[in-house]
């Protein structure tokens, strides 16, 4: 019987909530700093494809990418199927199509690079054994699957779903061993992160609620956000934590503690982006001053925090990319596309001592910035296509790999 401490935050136990001034100093970075223009003089967009191989994967979007050892390339489409190439055999050819109910919106291999994962909108997940080929267990238990992750260390899956269901399935050799289920109010569980520990677990529902979960108690301590969660990140070794919100507010908080989470400072979307603010509760107010539906606009997409300094990078749907500190009361630096569409995955990165921030956008590019200083290194065009999916597949040279919206594949080489 699940046992949970219901913990709703009061106005004591937050340190400080921060609204961004728009007078703060802070570099401010956009399209028009790149000298390079994707426009010609008669103004209709420029299609420009600056990737080194491209491969079409897919007849409709490519939703989904994973690469293993540097061999393995998996890839989730539109079209109901996930494809397994093996780069030693053809750069072209799939050995193995996996079929699906639905569009495949995750692929992911396990940490021992032995199994592959599927799972396609609808709920149906097919773990595959690389080495055979063969279905190791097709799961047909979830009920729209919100997302996937695969433990550090174990063979054990964990899944999100629209009922508010926390799946966990343990995979051996044949088939599934073990299922758990961590139950929630009914609201989507709308997001999901291993902690470093491998024992507890981080989910984001769409009523504004973080759970932290001990996954062998199966007991859950909770905070309250006033927005749908739609992103989730630990920090690779310290006991911090960032939660995204529909609202576009950012939190910080603290796993430091084994069975409850705390939160340590919340953190307002930039403004100026549209005309519904975002009040210290996270209500949407509009100009009238009257509270209203909650705008997306502003909604964070993506987020990661960098592995060797305390800072983390966040992306949100109006075209937005902060990098912010840990314990700063306002970005390090704010970039906004011109085109103002989704930035959709944003990955840190080492090059030599320089930590990179790659980000992918609706708006069909890709671009990498030195966190640093913000200076933007690189803006590359992905032949026209949204960019859907993301990996940084290498360092020195710094390459990247991207799923595209006409389900074409392609492989960036920075240098």
């Amino acid at each position: 019987m699940d046992h949970e401490d219901n913990h709703r935050i009061d106005e004591s136990e937050i340190k400080e909530i921060i609204e961004i001034d728009e007078d703060q100093a802070m570099h401010y970075a956009s399209d028009d700093e790149d000298e390079a223009s994707t426009s010609n003089a008669g103004g209709q967009a420029e299609i420009i494809d600056d990737s080194l191989m491209s491969l079409q994967a897919h007849s409709q979007d490519c939703f989904a990418v994973a690469l293993a050892s540097n061999r393995w390339l998996a890839t989730g489409g539109e079209d109901d199927v996930a494809f397994l190439f093996d780069q030693n055999e053809s750069e072209s050819e799939p050995i193995l199509k996996v079929e699906h109910k639905d569009s495949v919106t995750h692929v992911l291999f396990n940490n021992s690079e032995t199994l592959l994962a599927t799972g396609d909108i609808g709920g149906k997940i097919v773990i595959t054994d690389i080495r055979t080929k063969k279905s190791r267990a097709e799961i047909d238990e979830c009920n729209d699957l919100e997302w996937m992750k695969w433990h550090h260390t174990a063979d054990i899956l964990f899944a999100g779903d629209k009922d508010g269901i926390l799946w966990m399935w343990l995979i051996g050799n044949k088939g599934i061993v073990q299922s758990k289920v961590y139950a929630g109010t009914g609201e989507p569980c709308t997001a999901g992160c291993l902690l470093p520990d491998g024992k507890r677990i981080l989910t984001g529902y769409g009523n504004g609620v973080v759970r932290l979960w001990l996954l062998r108690e199966e007991t859950s301590t909770q905070l309250y956000f006033h927005s749908p969660i739609t992103a989730i990140d630990h920090h690779i070794s310290q006991p911090v934590a960032v939660v995204g919100t529909q609202s576009g507010t950012v939190n910080v908080i603290s796993t430091a503690s084994p069975d409850n989470i705390l939160k340590k400072i919340s953190l307002l979307p930039p403004p100026g982006v549209n005309s519904t603010t975002i009040s210290t509760n996270g209500t949407a107010i509009g100009e009238n001053g009257e509270e209203e539906e909650e705008e997306v606009g502003n909604c964070v997409e993506s987020l990661s925090m960098a592995p060797s300094h305390p800072w983390f990078a966040a992306g949100r749907n109006d075209g937005t990319m902060c990098i912010y500190e840990m314990d700063s009361n306002a970005p390090r630096s704010i970039f906004q596309s011109n085109e103002m569409q989704a930035i959709v995955k944003v990955v840190w990165s080492m090059e030599g001592n320089a930590p990179y921030v790659t980000c992918g956008s609706i708006d069909g590019t890709i671009r990498i910035f030195d966190a640093r200083d913000s200076s933007m290194v690189k803006e590359l065009g992905n032949g026209g296509d949204e960019v859907l999916d993301l990996l940084v597949i290498g360092s020195n040279p710094h390459r990247i790999l991207t799923a595209g919206s006409n389900g074409v594949v392609r492989v960036f080489d920075l240098n």
